[in-house]
């Protein structure tokens, strides 16, 4: 996926504490900067969003999700506010977020309450605290700011702490879980936007409704390989003639389709492994656990490949990572 970083934003973000040519070299991202862009793949974006989790404190994620501060350099955002209320809002929101990263945004209406919940695009890879809050103050934004109220949540969850600042930003208890979630009370998303602008949404959705079928006609093979190895990795059923089965397609077909990708299945395979192996690092599991969930029946053969991967050992890795004390 292409992501636009104009140089406005770049500076912006440099205000805030995070310099997109450091995060991009930390995460190990080609840096295309100078083009205003970035070709990320969803691997290489999960890293970046833990490189933001590093540097971003919760003063530059409350800066960082005013809408006033980012919308003109995100669509989804522009078409969110142009919505005729927040239940509208939040479908566009949903609908085009995936323009902007592999963020799923799942909307749940019930008779009178809406809940909103975000997870990565791979159901094995946790989303950062960065990730979370930024998220929920956005929409809570979004919707103060459509409305011209400060709507209040019913309902504010989440597996981290927040400081008492950001507590306050919500202005209502939080609640710790181990999934993310923000209620509304629908009525509150029934109340008119007094940015809704019906001229500015005819100009949007044909062009957004295009990015969106660009975006998924530049799906990757590869990108479908590594879905079903996220999936598969954690049954252990991922040789490859176990994904080639579930893509449909013969091991020969497999390999040459990655093959014209400049890639291979064992590249797939180890970039999928070290993806997850740094996810549940960042959750603290033993690493014979982590062992185990990532594929290798051994101890000892999961420490040389993470020995190759990053040059350290796990225990090295954590310290240097301040995972362990």
């Amino acid at each position: 996926m292409k992501l636009t970083l104009t140089n406005q934003f770049q500076d912006f973000l440099k205000s805030i504490g995070a310099d997109m040519t450091s995060l991009l070299q930390h995460a190990e991202v080609p840096n295309k900067l100078w083009q205003e862009e970035v070709e990320l793949t969803v691997l290489e974006y999960h890293r970046l969003l833990l490189e933001f989790d590093k540097v971003m404190s919760e003063d530059n994620i409350r800066a960082l999700s005013q809408i006033a501060n980012i919308q003109m350099f995100v669509p989804a955002f522009f078409a969110a506010l142009s919505s005729p209320n927040g239940l509208e809002a939040l479908s566009r929101f949903s609908r085009f977020k995936k323009l902007v990263g592999p963020i799923q945004v799942d909307i749940i209406e019930a008779e009178t309450t809406i809940s909103v919940t975000y997870k990565f695009a791979h159901a094995n890879m946790d989303l950062p605290k960065f990730s979370i809050l930024n998220e929920q103050l956005l929409v809570l934004n979004m919707i103060r700011t459509g409305t011209g109220e400060r709507i209040i949540p019913l309902v504010v969850e989440t597996p981290f702490d927040y400081d008492e600042e950001t507590v306050s930003e919500f202005s209502v208890p939080i609640q710790k879980s181990d999934s993310n979630r923000l209620i509304f009370d629908k009525s509150d998303l029934q109340k008119p936007f007094l940015t809704q602008n019906n001229i500015m949404w005819q100009y949007l959705e044909p062009e957004l409704n295009q990015h969106l079928a660009q975006q998924s006609a530049k799906e990757s093979f590869a990108s479908y390989v590594q879905q079903e190895l996220y999936s598969a990795i954690p049954s252990g059923q991922f040789l490859v003639e176990d994904i080639a089965h579930r893509l449909g397609v013969s091991v020969r077909t497999l390999q040459r389709q990655l093959s014209a990708e400049n890639t291979s299945f064992k590249q797939e395979l180890q970039a999928v492994q070290k993806a997850m192996t740094f996810s549940y690092l960042k959750m603290q599991l033993p690493t014979e656990e982590i062992s185990s969930l990532i594929g290798y029946s051994e101890v000892n053969a999961f420490s040389r490949a993470f020995k190759k991967w990053t040059g350290m050992t796990v225990t090295e890795y954590k310290k240097r990572a301040e995972l362990i004390d």
